[in-house]
Parts: structure tokens; C-alpha cells; sequence
């Protein structure tokens, strides 16, 4: 019953040091952050980086129930034509102290000239990037293989597969994409990370 239920909840939250299952009497989410001692539980190696990074999109209330919020994960490696990578090797790694769009600092400098050539409109309508590092558009595109998704994704494309050219089938060429496109600023998603699937044809789509 709902008495006992209660009761297993209050033990559960009083003897388990679990990250996140106590509520505090802020929601602000920096306070909530300051509060948890995530950090240091992962500096110490307590939890996993995936752990980390989930838990910080739960404080932003990003949730698995809302596309429009989907939990957000940075690209980590910015190698995926070799064959085997030296993890010891710095180069590999995505300068993570930038976002997606800042990375090629050729596509940055285009990007600022196109945002000076704005000076005619107004402040609030003026923009550097031209889409978002996650939207709705970019979990369907990653989640194309896997249901409920692949209906929505048919769904938005006015009820068929979008142009060949534009699925997720290369994960190189997206990296790429995300690199040098001007419209193009995509981070990951924890499936990533989680559910092989994403990446092979599973439930056998034409």
C-alpha cells in the first residue's frame, strides 16, 4: 500500500548515499548542483563519467520523456576513420573546453562574418549559430533505427524516410558534417553510449 511504500522510500533515502535520490529545498539547478557533491564523488572516481554527465543533464532537466529536452552528450573522440586509436594519444580527443561550433576556427571566423552582415536587425534576432547543439531534428536523426522514433522521424518527414543522403549512416561523415557545416552543430545522445542498436538495422526498415 501507499503507507508502505512510504516507509521503503524513507529507509531507502536515509541509508543509501545515492547522487540525486534526495531532494533539496532549492531547484535552482546551480544550487542543486553545488549540494550534490557530484563532482567530487566523480573526481574520486565513485561514479563513471557517464554517470557524471547524465546526472548534470537531470539537474538542467533535460529528461528521456521530452525529445524537445533529450538528455545532451558531447562528442568525446574526433577520430573515426582509423582503424585502431591510441586512447594515450591527446590528439584523438575533441577539445572539450569549446562548443561543437567553435571547433574549426575557419567555420567559426564565417560564422561571426555572418553575424556582423546582421547589424540591420534587431539584437534579440540576431544569432551566431544557425541551428541548435540538440533538438528534436537531431535525436530522431541519431534514433532513426529504433521505435518509437522511427515513426516520429516519418512523422516529421511528412510520412516517409527523408532523402538518403541525409540519414545517419556514416558516423565519420557526421563528425565531419558537425565540423565544417555552417547548419550543422549537433552534440550526441547517451544512446551512444548505451545502445548499440542505433547503429545497425534491427528491425529490418528498407
Amino acid at each position: 500500500g501507499v503507507k508502505d511504500r512510504d516507509f521503503f522510500h524513507s529507509k531507502l533515502r536515509s541509508n543509501c548515499k545515492v547522487p540525486l535520490l534526495r531532494s533539496f529545498k532549492s531547484l535552482n539547478p546551480r544550487t542543486v548542483f553545488k549540494k550534490s557533491m557530484l563532482t567530487d564523488l566523480w573526481i574520486k572516481r565513485r561514479i563513471s563519467n557517464f554517470q557524471y554527465i547524465m546526472a548534470l543533464n537531470l539537474m538542467a532537466g533535460r529528461t528521456f520523456n521530452d525529445i524537445c529536452q533529450y538528455p545532451v552528450f558531447p562528442w568525446i573522440l574526433n577520430d573515426y576513420q582509423s582503424e585502431t586509436l591510441d586512447l594515450n594519444d591527446p590528439s584523438i580527443y575533441r577539445d572539450l573546453s569549446k562548443p561543437v561550433g567553435a571547433l574549426n576556427p575557419d567555420r567559426l571566423a564565417m560564422l561571426i562574418e555572418r553575424y556582423n552582415d546582421l547589424d540591420g536587425f534587431p539584437e534579440e534576432q540576431k544569432f551566431l549559430y544557425g541551428s541548435h547543439y540538440s533538438s528534436p531534428g537531431v535525436v530522431l536523426h541519431y534514433m532513426l533505427r529504433q521505435e518509437p522514433f522511427t515513426s516520429m522521424h516519418i512523422a516529421l518527414q511528412s510520412g516517409r524516410f527523408d532523402c538518403p543522403d541525409r540519414l545517419f549512416f556514416d558516423l565519420a561523415g557526421c563528425w565531419r558534417s558537425c565540423l565544417t557545416s555552417t547548419s550543422d552543430v549537433k552534440e550526441l545522445i547517451p544512446e551512444f553510449f548505451t545502445c548499440p542498436e542505433i547503429f545497425t538495422n534491427t528491425n529490418n526498415f528498407p
